[in-house]
């Protein structure tokens, strides 16, 4: 067989970067998972006792914190990337 010589399909030249640091990432996601855990409750009581606060505190409660985790990683990739 012949050699193939490993390509992108573009047949781009890329460079490798730095490591990513996807630990910071999982350390984030599970710190917003914590941050549920201790705050839901406050979250609920704040929200009242009707079916609004089962809606702000189940499921567009964790969407912020997702969403926050989520901007988090994007700065970070941000900050990690190479401008070469």
């Amino acid at each position: 067989m012949a050699d193939i010589e490993t390509t992108t399909l573009v047949a781009r030249q890329e460079k490798i970067g730095r490591d990513y640091p996807i630990f910071l990432e999982r350390i984030i996601l599970i710190l917003v998972m914590v941050i549920f855990l201790f705050t839901f409750a406050g979250v609920a009581k704040i929200s009242g006792d009707s079916w609004f606060s089962i809606i702000t505190t189940w499921c567009l409660y964790p969407c912020f914190l997702l969403f926050t985790a989520e901007v988090i990683g994007r700065l970070t990739q941000f900050i990690y990337r190479n401008y070469v």
